[in-house]
């Protein structure tokens, strides 16, 4: 009885554990997109720039992230969409706390390599984006 349940038990865990990986949402710059503006990095920038909201914004500087020091330029460009959603009007806590958790991102950047210097460009967005939703202006 044992032995019929693993191969069932397989079956459920690859028809639930892979699907979601395959449906998973892919950069929307196009050849062409990239072709006009003359490389990746600035038809990413130009995308994150036409952006209006910060939802979208990060969600282009996610999907299309560079893995380099170039995300840093795409991260100030999604500050500048976030923060003024929440941060004029926060509360002194909700600073501190926003402070505090831009300080974890900078601890990323600390690490040897431009890969971690993206990654930590990343994270700061995906805090500013995060502290938009929770506290911000809808937008």
């Amino acid at each position: 009885m044992l032995r019929s349940s693993i191969p069932a038990a397989l079956v459920l865990c690859l028809t639930t554990c892979v699907a979601p990986a395959s449906a998973a949402e892919k950069c929307p710059i196009t050849d062409e997109a990239t072709a006009k503006a003359g490389g990746l990095a600035n038809a990413v920038t130009a995308a994150v720039k036409a952006e209006f909201s910060c939802e979208g914004a990060f969600r282009i500087l996610d999907l299309c992230q560079l893995g380099s020091t170039a995300d840093n330029a795409l991260s100030e460009i999604v500050l500048t969409k976030c923060e003024p959603r929440f941060l004029p009007k926060a509360l002194p806590a909700t600073k501190a706390a926003y402070e505090k958790a831009r300080a974890k991102c900078s601890k990323i950047a600390a690490k040897d390599g431009t890969m971690y210097q993206g990654q930590a460009a990343v994270c700061l967005a995906r805090t500013a984006r995060d502290f938009a939703r929770k506290y911000g202006t809808k937008s």
